[in-house]
């Protein structure tokens, strides 16, 4: 693929002492249209500045860690190939430091490759939420208490029972909240969901994964206890035992520049 056009995002709170995201702007300019949010237009002392949500890009740079790939991810108008630009953070989807990207950067855009990244839509009811390139958590609204949850899997009753909340990722997400709950690390081309509950008060509760063409529905058992659906740490909203969520392969898959796949070198790297 070649980008014609190119937007670029930078984390809200970025540090960028050595003025490189300035640089990708100057160079850029005279080589594509770009578009450029209103954080990088602070750096770069642009007057001229896109809204995330209005960047129709062949291809979009994020300057930052995972959590900026997830925040763009939920707000670009359509799927856009992303290249993501770590900026000092821990990230598995900004796999490539900055000083490498500058001097790749006209390749890139004269030629590139975009590889599949699996998402989970999330549904509320029939109102559908931001599709989850990580996870959708269902906890609890008040600390230290748990709730009751009833989980089912293409209309199997699959299991139950009281937690402070269930992670519901996808394999990219297996790295982030999931893991951290004692989840498995998946590499990312298996075709899965993983459920993981959230200090169940049960021995045998455990950590699931299904296929990814699967229809999950989870159902809240408990009438006293306020609970809420969090998207990717970026959509928040409340839910009740009226309420049913339900877990699906996204039809609109995430979109990366492809580079050698280095999933396993990032595991070492990054967790140890």
């Amino acid at each position: 693929m070649q980008a014609k056009s190119v937007g670029i995002i930078s984390r809200l709170d970025v540090k960028d002492p050595k003025s490189i995201i300035p640089a990708f702007v100057k160079h850029l300019s005279y080589k594509v249209k770009l578009y450029i949010d209103p954080v990088t237009a602070g750096l770069c002392n642009s007057k001229e500045a896109t809204e995330i949500d209005e960047m129709y890009a062949d291809l979009v740079l994020v300057f930052g860690g995972d959590g900026t790939i997830l925040r763009s991810l939920q707000l670009l108008p359509k799927p856009t190939p992303i290249m993501g630009i770590n900026m000092g953070e821990v990230g598995f989807l900004t796999v490539i430091d900055p000083e490498s990207a500058i001097y790749m950067i006209d390749d890139i855009i004269s030629n590139f490759e975009v590889v599949e990244r699996q998402r989970m839509a999330v549904k509320l009811n029939e109102y559908e939420l931001p599709c989850a390139m990580n996870e959708a958590v269902v906890i609890t609204s008040r600390p230290a208490k748990i709730s009751q949850f009833r989980v089912y899997v293409d209309g199997k009753f699959m299991e139950e029972f009281r937690a402070d909340g269930i992670v519901f990722a996808t394999p990219t997400g297996s790295t982030a909240y999931a893991m951290s709950a004692g989840g498995p690390i998946v590499d990312p081309g298996v075709d899965g969901i993983i459920i993981v509950p959230l200090a169940p008060y049960k021995l045998s509760a455990r950590p699931w994964v299904v296929p990814a063409r699967s229809t999950i529905k989870l159902e809240l058992l408990r009438e006293d206890k306020e609970s809420m659906v969090v998207v990717d740490g970026q959509y928040m909203t409340s839910v009740t035992t009226k309420d049913v969520l339900t877990f699906t392969r996204c039809e609109n898959p995430a979109l990366f520049v492809k580079f050698h796949d280095k999933f396993y070198d990032l595991v070492r790297e990054k967790l140890t």
